[in-house]
């Protein structure tokens, strides 16, 4: 009994240290980037986005990017999202140049895609990167302030000292449910016009949309002028406002132009 206990844990203890070794080889030649894709803010995805990940190897620069893996994120709900993507190590090479691309789509319309090189793994790279996507539609958000012009047809009446304007624009695609952008007040007016600008950061514009401009003089608690009815203070905004646009209204004496 004894010689064929031993054969037996001897074959067991083979099989034991054969598994080991095919465990280490498999965990040493595959190897994991990972990262954030990222947006210059926090943004909500639409329903249905998929975010995309792939690690190329763009060694060669005049031929196509070979891909060493990738990572699907589906329904995706927001920006940051965190990818993990698993690779071969066997197939990097010291000497060649590695990075990662990203894009989100939502089925056949590419919503957001890197624009910059992202290295990864070789080169003096780090292994791991975020990587920072710009949106493909040029309305999804401003990076200037939104200057304005407020005149007045009655403009020779004098501001009292004190007078201070308020303008807001509000996205009023769904008229049950308006929507604040962005808002600033303005004081020490010497009269009309007044020039002025909203704050920009976060604010999305988009043609799809529809907006009204609010913007008011007061004095304490009194309106002095105002913009009445609301097809006066409707804007098509095709763009983020800068120096080729700027947002333009007249106000109106509230006195003379009651609010309908």
């Amino acid at each position: 009994m004894k010689p064929l206990l031993s054969r037996l844990l001897a074959v067991a203890l083979l099989a034991g240290i054969a598994a080991t070794a095919a465990a280490c080889g498999s965990s040493g030649s595959g190897r994991v980037v990972a990262g954030e894709v990222r947006f210059a803010r926090e943004v909500e995805l639409p329903e249905g986005a998929v975010v995309t990940v792939r690690l190329l190897d763009t060694s060669l620069a005049d031929a196509s990017a070979v891909e060493l893996g990738r990572d699907v994120i589906e329904d995706a709900e927001r920006l940051p999202v965190r990818f993990r993507i698993e690779f071969d190590a066997d197939e990097v090479a010291d000497g060649n140049e590695y990075s990662l691309s990203a894009e989100v789509r939502r089925g056949d319309d590419l919503l957001y895609i890197n624009d910059t090189v992202h290295t990864v793994l070789t080169r003096g790279a780090p292994r791991n990167s975020d990587v920072v996507v710009v949106s493909t539609n040029p309305f999804d958000a401003c990076v200037e302030p939104l200057p304005g012009v407020i005149h007045s047809s009655f403009d020779d009446r004098a501001l009292p000292e004190g007078a201070v304007l308020h303008v807001r624009l509000i996205d009023v695609t769904d008229p049950e449910a308006p929507v604040l952008v962005t808002e600033t007040s303005k004081g020490d007016l010497d009269g009309f016009p007044i020039e002025f600008e909203l704050p920009h950061e976060g604010v999305e514009i988009s043609r799809h949309h529809r907006y009204e401009m609010e913007a008011e003089v007061v004095d304490g608690g009194t309106v002095l002028y105002h913009i009445p009815r609301e097809e006066w203070r409707r804007k098509w905004l095709p763009h983020c406002p800068g120096k080729d646009l700027q947002l333009v209204n007249d106000v109106f004496p509230a006195d003379e132009f009651p609010e309908e």
